[in-house]
């Protein structure tokens, strides 16, 4: 797996998972302008995920710029919906490639889930205020850093070739990532075992958990190690 050495891997093989409890679910969410021609999620992740018991929910087009195509993911157990507010009412944990615009956060839900990119400098104080008033949890996967302190999507993006390549690359990093939230009783305890989702956080039940982010915004700041592990 990519979080064991930090470098990009390609070749798809099932994880290794508990059994998920029954009832938890993720969303897929199109992105409006995509990156590149490559699915950020394989169809084989999505089996992984279905196979332990996850409800899949999948924004109708998710796949139509890469090498897979909706009905893939179909195939495989993913159920689509077409509207964002929808899915962001049908499941806690919302997934995407690039940033959830401002629209898109207007419309989730109090105390959401969600795993994006997200660049210090493209996030707007009216978006972190709906953020920090909504107590949504936010991931920035590009802030997880490897041994050497680089970021590993800015590596999987800049060292993987092709579109399946990049695509299994990217899926074998994100994966682990949705399996721990999904597998933990509470979102605090997926950060206090994973250093890697720790890593990520920039929003964490109302508080802005992000040095960098807080600065450029004028916002005050906690550190998410702390409020991780304040029992009060």
């Amino acid at each position: 797996m990519i979080w064991d050495d930090a470098s990009p891997v390609t070749l798809e093989k099932p994880a290794a998972v508990e059994i998920a409890r029954h009832g938890v679910s993720v969303a897929f969410i199109a992105d409006d302008m995509p990156l590149g021609d490559f699915a950020w999620i394989t169809p084989n992740a999505v089996r992984t995920l279905v196979d332990n018991h996850v409800k899949v929910y999948m924004q109708r087009g998710f796949a139509e710029h890469s090498p897979y195509s909706d009905m893939d993911y179909a195939d495989v157990g993913a159920e689509f919906e077409d509207e964002f507010v929808r899915l962001a009412a049908m499941s806690p944990l919302l997934v995407k490639f690039m940033p959830f615009t401002e629209e898109q956060i207007g419309q989730m839900r109090e105390g959401q889930i969600i795993l994006s990119t997200q660049q210090a400098a493209q996030m707007s104080r009216p978006q972190a205020e709906m953020l920090l008033h909504k107590k949504v949890s936010a991931l920035a996967m590009n802030l997880i850093q490897d041994a050497q302190g680089l970021s590993v999507t800015d590596r999987i993006l800049s060292e993987t070739l092709t579109s399946v390549g990049l695509g299994i690359a990217l899926s074998n990093f994100v994966l682990p990532m949705i399996l721990n939230i999904l597998f933990s009783p509470r979102f605090r305890f997926a950060l206090q075992r994973t250093p890697a989702l720790m890593q990520s956080v920039y929003c964490y039940d109302g508080h802005l958990c992000n040095a960098e982010m807080a600065e450029l915004l004028d916002l005050p700041w906690k550190d998410i190690v702390s409020l991780c592990w304040d029992l009060n």
